[in-house]
């Protein structure tokens, strides 16, 4: 019982923490929220109100500041209603309503966010008006001064607008004209229609401003520059054309006259104040007026360079041609003993016919200086490409003229190899015939023959009234080539042959071993029908199966004594 009756104490003493901390946590947040309605409360929208009420507004404004009067009506009430409200609501707190204050509360907080909305709406719009209606009176100000500025900057620089001073000035007249009439309508009040003459009248300044600031980089060129650049080409045109000079353009003067029609022209559209088209204008008089000084300068730098090149190559065709008449010459004194295989005598002729084509250029050109009529840029380009062309020919008439001079050389030299090649045939004959052979193999003797028949050629070749160097160069190296391989199987021959008859002897030390004789029989069977390889072969195989390394010791030793 008694147990019960402390847990029955512990539940109450729970239920009465519950209540008192609900009951504060609900006293908080009223209290919250009656400060934000205070505050509403202390928020000046009333002395707002009357600043701009005081403004004496008109037209759009006007009826702006009654709609914010009437939305003013309807707030100060309720604002009221909440201050009231939020002490009813600590007031029930310590009731019995306890209980559904949470509904309250909520309720309470909603009307709060809502009546704060409006409010801060409310002053927002009233700022505006009020900074709309100051940012106009400093307009006023600020625009006046700027449009000294303006009169003062055409007066004292007019020397930099020429005539566009007039449309200048009419300009800014209109511009003061607007102002005026926005500076009216912000003193009477009329903030709407005030604004749309300023947000134009700004667009319309700032116009205004970049022609002020153009103006003068258009017009110094106009006035200043283009007039005396075209007054020196003229000039200079009118003095080169007098020195003769020519142009790699016809009707320079002309082109000068339509730049200046074009510089007028130019002038009257700035005068008009046609910005965007008197900068393309410009930049085009610009970039004329310096091609006709390049076009003109070309030719002044030309023409010592042009004269100087006329007379080198003057002298450089001359020598070209002397070369030319003594490399015709030598070709056909050469042509009576040589056969040219490469064309050289044509090529010599088309050299001629470069030399007098070149020429050709050059007598034009020098005649059109001698009659006063001379491109300099022309005759300088066309004289450059021809010193290439005639640098080229001389360098071909020294590699054909190289090339000829080999003949007389080569064919003394070629000479001398077919005296060394017939000697050698001659050696190699006796050599052979020192052996004392019965015969010589038939591969060998025909190898020979045709050595002896390619030395015989060669002789003819160059015993021809017209030799072919050429085709005896080619002889040569193949004479060489089989001279050495003939020399080679001679040497093979003889060190068969006397290596045989050393093996033959050696056998005679074994006259009891049948295999020996019997192998120094067909040895000597073999020698007699010419096969020296085949019976070297056979003795020297069978004494190294009698006596292992003979051959080789024997072999060795022969060729320690020839080698």
């Amino acid at each position: 019982m008694f147990q019960i009756l402390i847990a029955i104490l512990v539940l109450v003493l729970l239920l009465l923490l519950g209540i008192v901390w609900f009951q504060r946590r609900a006293v908080r947040q009223i209290g919250e929220l009656q400060a934000v309605s205070t505050h509403l409360g202390k928020q000046p929208l009333a002395d707002e109100l009357k600043k701009v009420q005081q403004m004496q507004l008109v037209g759009d404004a006007q009826d702006q500041l009654a709609k914010l009067q009437k939305e003013y009506d309807r707030l100060a009430p309720a604002i009221k209603r909440l201050n009231k409200q939020g002490a009813d609501l600590q007031a029930a707190v310590k009731t019995n309503q306890l209980l559904t204050i949470n509904s309250a509360i909520s309720d309470y907080r909603t009307e709060i966010e809502k009546t704060s909305k409006q409010a801060d709406r409310l002053q927002k719009q009233l700022q505006t008006l009020q900074q709309q209606e100051a940012s106009h009176h400093q307009a006023v100000d600020q625009l006046k001064q700027r449009y000294q500025q303006y009169h003062q900057q055409l007066d004292d620089k007019s020397f930099e607008y020429g005539e566009t001073v007039d449309q200048l000035n009419d300009q800014l007249t209109a511009l003061e004209a607007r102002y005026t009439k926005f500076a009216d309508l912000t003193s009477k009040g009329d903030l709407e229609a005030a604004q749309e003459i300023l947000t134009d009248l700004q667009t319309a300044n700032q116009d205004f401003a970049e022609l002020l600031e153009k103006v003068p980089k258009l017009y110094k060129p106009l006035a200043t520059e283009f007039p005396d650049q075209l007054a020196e080409l003229k000039s200079g045109y009118q003095t080169l054309t007098k020195q003769h000079y020519r142009f790699t353009e016809g009707d320079l003067g002309q082109k000068i006259d339509q730049l200046q029609a074009k510089l007028t022209q130019t002038v009257k559209l700035l005068n008009d104040l046609q910005v965007d088209v008197v900068e393309q204008a410009n930049q085009d008089l610009s970039t004329e007026i310096d091609h006709l000084y390049d076009v003109m300068q070309k030719e002044l730098d030309a023409k010592p360079e042009a004269q100087h090149l006329m007379k080198v190559m003057g002298e450089f065709i001359s020598h070209a041609r002397r070369q030319n008449d003594e490399l015709t010459k030598e070709l056909k004194r050469l042509n009576l003993s040589y056969t040219f295989n490469h064309n050289e005598i044509e090529s010599a002729r088309r050299l001629d016919e470069q030399i007098k084509t070149i020429d050709k250029d050059y007598q034009r050109d020098a005649q059109a200086i001698k009659d006063q009529q001379a491109l300099y840029s022309q005759i300088l380009a066309t004289q450059k490409a021809n010193q290439q062309e005639l640098t080229a020919v001389e360098e071909k008439q020294g590699e054909i003229n190289d090339e000829v001079a080999k003949l007389q050389t080569d064919e003394q030299r070629a000479k001398k190899m077919l005296q060394r090649y017939s000697v050698d045939i001659r050696t190699v004959k006796r050599q052979v015939e020192r052996l004392n052979l019965p015969g010589l193999p038939a591969d060998y003797r025909d190898y020979f023959m045709g050595v002896s028949d390619e030395v015989k050629k060669l002789a003819a070749a160059l015993g021809q009234y017209k030799v072919n160097m050429d085709d005896v160069t080619k002889q040569l190296i193949m004479v060489e080539a089989d001279l050495e391989t003939l020399h080679t199987k001679t040497n093979d021959l003889r060190d068969s042959v006397e290596l045989t008859e050393r093996l033959l002897q050696y056998a005679n030390r074994f006259p009891n071993d049948e295999t020996v004789e019997k192998a120094a029989q067909e040895s000597r069977r073999l020698f007699g029908e010419y096969e020296y390889a085949k019976s070297l072969e056979k003795i020297g195989t069978a004494l190294e199966e009698v006596e292992p390394g003979s051959f080789k010791r024997l072999e060795d030793s022969y060729y320690n004594e020839h080698h």
